[in-house]
């Protein structure tokens, strides 16, 4: 196993315990997130992504890793989060794939997929039924997001 691919899954293990210390050590100093809520994150904001995501967690949610692998420069993850949406009180069981880049043993770009519009039809209940495909609801929910995500920051004193 390439040290990497060991880094993924312990990302993965920090994630399913909750040790958001581990994972901000997952990342350079400069790192960059996307995924289809979180577009554009970089720097303090990915970790501290993370660890928002962490405390608000639901405490009987899961984190499989289903796949991890990786050479020197870069990674996959096949992983699924399982959980209820504290919104709405719904169970989501989103299945995720990250790719990753790594400098100097930490991760400096990271893109995870999944898509949006089942996201919401789980998260959401009708109204992602009906409408959870549209960018007005897609942007509604990247805007929440990204407002929950600033505040917490700024919160924590978190420079992004």
């Amino acid at each position: 196993m390439h040290p990497n691919e060991a880094k993924i899954r312990d990302f993965y293990k920090s994630f399913h315990s909750r040790n958001s210390a581990s994972i901000a050590d997952f990342y350079s100093q400069d790192a960059e997130f996307s995924d289809p809520v979180f577009p554009k994150l970089k720097g303090g904001a990915v970790p501290g992504m993370w660890s928002m995501l962490l405390e608000r967690m639901d405490p009987n949610a899961t984190i499989e890793l289903v796949e991890a692998n990786a050479s020197a420069e870069t990674g996959t993850a096949y992983w699924v989060a399982t959980y209820l949406f504290s919104k709405t009180g719904r169970q989501v069981q989103n299945h995720i794939k990250s790719e990753f880049q790594f400098k100097n043993g930490k991760v400096v770009k990271q893109k995870d997929r999944f898509p949006l519009w089942k996201w919401t039809r789980m998260a959401l209940g009708a109204p992602g039924v009906l409408l959870g495909w549209t960018p007005l609801i897609q942007g509604k929910v990247r805007s929440e997001a990204a407002r929950n995500l600033e505040h917490y920051l700024r919160k924590k004193g978190i420079k992004a």
